[in-house]
């Protein structure tokens, strides 16, 4: 009779312990394995954080502080050698800081001033150019006279028909020409240079509303009425934020003891004759209309 030996039930223990042994490390070494590709994944990702912050803060620097001060710096460097006694890349001595040729005041060309500033500077000014609005009328031809009888030499139409005395009526017209670029129409003017008759006419029809004959500002052909509304609503709003730029005002008794929101005088002249300093008017505060 044969008898079998289980080889495997009889192995030894020694084997059993080494093969757990191998098992061991090599578990071992799978995990740091792992651990070693946990770490690298994690600081790759720490580093594109860093870089993707990074270039946030670097953006930020360059559009708040290096544009600026490039755009502001930069192109004046160039200029550096244009400045007298001013070497590029050498410092000034203490004494040429201090005493010696500094930077000297360059001569430049200024832009022409606009049609509102060539306005505003002829309606203040004591001497007057003819306007193209109104070529054939000569400021220079004004000269001192009488309330009522200023002679037809001194005297110019204006659009709708009124007189005005020269100066007067040259800046009436550049004042309605910038008036009629805004809505498309002349200023309406009922009426400007009053004669001494037409004076004494209009006293007769309105009584306190006119001044004594003889001292009124249309007398010397310094002041219109509006007609048509035109004291009124949009109009009048322009001519109050713009009119003086001319040198016409409502004055400020049309205003306050007299309501007159038609009656406008040229300032520039009534100040020159000092119409309303010199006691001219009526001791009992007569109006100018």
């Amino acid at each position: 009779m044969r008898t079998y030996v289980n080889v495997r039930a009889q192995a030894p223990q020694g084997d059993a312990s080494a093969a757990a042994a191998r098992g061991h490390r090599r578990s071992r070494r799978l995990r740091r394995l792992r651990e070693t590709q946990e770490l690298k994944i994690r600081t790759t990702h720490r580093r594109r954080q860093t870089l993707t912050r990074g270039g946030v803060v670097a953006a930020f620097a360059l559009a708040m502080l290096v544009y600026p001060i490039a755009g502001t710096v930069l192109p004046y460097a160039s200029a550096l050698g244009e400045i007298p006694g001013v070497v590029v890349g050498e410092a000034p001595s203490t004494a040429h800081a201090l005493l010696g040729r500094g930077p000297q005041l360059i001569e430049s060309s200024l832009a022409a001033p606009s049609v509102d500033e060539v306005a505003s500077a002829m309606a203040v000014s004591d001497k007057y150019t003819v306007s193209q609005y109104l070529p054939d009328c000569d400021p220079s031809s004004v000269v001192s006279a009488q309330n009522g009888k200023l002679p037809s030499s001194e005297l110019c139409e204006i659009p709708g028909g009124s007189l005005l005395r020269a100066d007067a009526a040259v800046a009436f017209a550049e004042m309605n020409a910038a008036f009629k670029a805004k809505f498309g129409r002349d200023l309406c003017v009922g009426q400007g240079y009053r004669s001494l008759a037409e004076q004494y006419a209009v006293k007769s029809s309105r009584g306190y509303l006119a001044a004594t004959p003889g001292k009124s500002v249309h007398g010397f052909g310094l002041a219109f009425d509006l007609c048509g509304g035109d004291d009124t609503g949009a109009t009048k709003a322009w001519l109050n934020a713009n009119a003086a730029t001319w040198g016409w005002e409502n004055p400020s008794w049309a205003k306050t003891s007299k309501w007159e929101p038609w009656h406008w005088e040229y300032e520039p002249a009534t100040s020159a004759m000092d119409l309303y300093g010199s006691g001219y008017w009526d001791a009992d505060g007569g109006t100018s209309d």
